[in-house]
């Protein structure tokens, strides 16, 4: 393990780019009747604006819970979050934020491309910044199903329209909870080239849940380690890989020597 163990070195090799989201000794808690559930606690980390980082570790560590408070879909119970330098209410207000789930959700009555505008209706505004729903469509390869319906889509097709959903308005963010968890290993093989292709075209920043190793160490720059029970950071660790990436680089001996790492963390 190398100095990006640690959540300051971490800040350090991160550059010259400001900080897209920064946590420190972040503590979630959830209180049902019988019980208080420590979902997290003291999680130290940040991105840097454009890069992409994935959140790795067994079922049970908060992964998805810290996703949902970068969103201001839950609160904390102590520490500190901010997101683009504020707090993560006015990141969602100002709608920076884009968030893709494991599950499409897309709206069976709706075509594709109604699907990708749907956020234009739910959020009041007639127009948002950035590429058009038509165009989103065609960054994530789905020229020509504009007007198909989910249930003529496949289920990797129907991710990429959740995805052009959540680019919908240029969001600075993007949050992935596991959006390819469902899917066969050859179509999430695809998805994760192509979102490597969107990542590099969009300069979004991205925040990735994923339970695979390979997948994280194949589209990551770095990759935050969680320990469960309760959810706590266990390593933050630099990808040495290079920027351009091919699956046929997953058989090289340097990215062994990535997930041979990251499988040590998790096994610890």
């Amino acid at each position: 393990m190398d100095a990006s163990s640690h959540p300051e070195a971490a800040a350090n090799t991160a550059g010259a780019a400001a900080p897209a989201v920064v946590c420190t000794d972040l503590s979630v808690r959830f209180v049902t009747d019988r019980r208080t559930v420590t979902a997290l606690e003291g999680v130290s980390f940040d991105i840097a604006k454009g890069a992409f980082l994935s959140l790795l570790g067994p079922s049970g560590c908060g992964k998805s819970t810290l996703l949902r408070v970068v969103a201001d879909l839950i609160p904390f119970a102590e520490g500190k979050c901010t997101v683009l330098g504020g707090a993560p209410e006015k990141a969602r207000r100002d709608r920076a934020l884009g968030f893709v789930f494991q599950d499409s959700a897309l709206l069976p009555w709706r075509s594709a491309i109604d699907n990708v505008a749907l956020p234009l209706e739910v959020g009041g505004a007639r127009k948002l910044a950035g590429p058009s729903p038509r165009e989103l469509l065609r960054l994530v390869g789905l020229e020509g199903w504009e007007n198909a319906y989910p249930h003529e889509l496949s289920g990797g097709m129907r991710q990429r329209v959740a995805i052009a959903r959540a680019l919908l308005g240029a969001p600075q963010i993007l949050l992935m909870d596991e959006p390819f968890g469902a899917l066969d290993e050859i179509t999430r093989d695809r998805l994760n080239e192509e979102l490597l292709r969107i990542w590099q075209e969009t300069k979004t920043t991205i925040l990735f849940v994923t339970h695979s190793i390979y997948e994280a160490a194949f589209l990551s720059q770095r990759v935050l380690v969680l320990a469960a029970n309760p959810g706590r950071v266990r390593a933050m660790v630099d990808v040495d890989l290079p920027a351009e990436r091919t699956l046929a680089m997953r058989d090289t001996e340097r990215f062994v020597r990535v997930a041979a790492q990251l499988r040590q963390l998790l096994g610890g």
